[in-house]
């Protein structure tokens, strides 16, 4: 690991453990064990390592997103896949995912919000293209909006994932995952003229 990606990792507990308050250069340097001028060579200021985290978190969780995508599976499957694996990561990253996605966050720093801003609608549209396909191949209804179902997705994973972190129960928020995700297939396979 780089002194880098070091930096990033910490910073990622930190502000897991913390949030934005306690992500500091000190509290990184401190961490790290190194001066916080070592910070500033790899990072110009406290934004720019929120955009390093939020870039992380975008590759991490899109490496398997796409290694899903690019499977021969039905597009319900895939869906069902990536909606078990966004829950999986996300609830290892726990505070990280919460905390990026407050409204206090996006305002003091706009750079990292365009970062998360583009996150969100390159999974998006990742999603919309799933259910476009799934329409065409007939797997999934034609009456299915694919732009509306894919905010319909990712709303639901971001709502279970705020009550994991409010409750910690994941035995909860995992039964009550699957009769979401069995919801949204039902709804995306109801009517279906194929």
């Amino acid at each position: 690991m780089t002194r880098k990606e070091q930096i990033i990792q910490t910073c990622m507990e930190i502000f897991s453990e913390n949030g934005i308050q306690g992500l500091t250069m000190k509290a990184i340097a401190d961490r790290v064990h190194i001066t916080e001028p070592a910070i500033y060579r790899h990072f110009r200021n406290k934004e720019a390592v929120l955009v390093a985290m939020i870039t992380q978190i975008r590759e991490e969780l899109f490496r398997r997103v796409d290694e899903i995508i690019r499977r021969p599976l039905a597009s319900i499957e895939k869906l069902y896949r990536i909606f078990g694996h966004h829950l999986f990561y996300l609830k290892e990253k726990r505070g990280i995912t919460v905390a990026l996605l407050s409204e206090s966050f996006f305002y003091s720093y706009p750079e990292a919000r365009r970062h998360m801003l583009f996150l969100l609608n390159d999974y998006h549209e990742r999603i919309r293209e799933i259910i476009a396909v799934g329409i065409e191949k007939g797997e999934i209804s034609r009456n299915i909006h694919p732009e509306a179902a894919s905010i319909l997705f990712l709303g639901a994973l971001q709502h279970l994932l705020t009550i994991f972190r409010l409750t910690d129960d994941e035995r909860e928020v995992d039964l009550a995952s699957e009769g979401v995700f069995s919801l949204l297939k039902t709804t995306m396979e109801g009517g279906n003229e194929a």
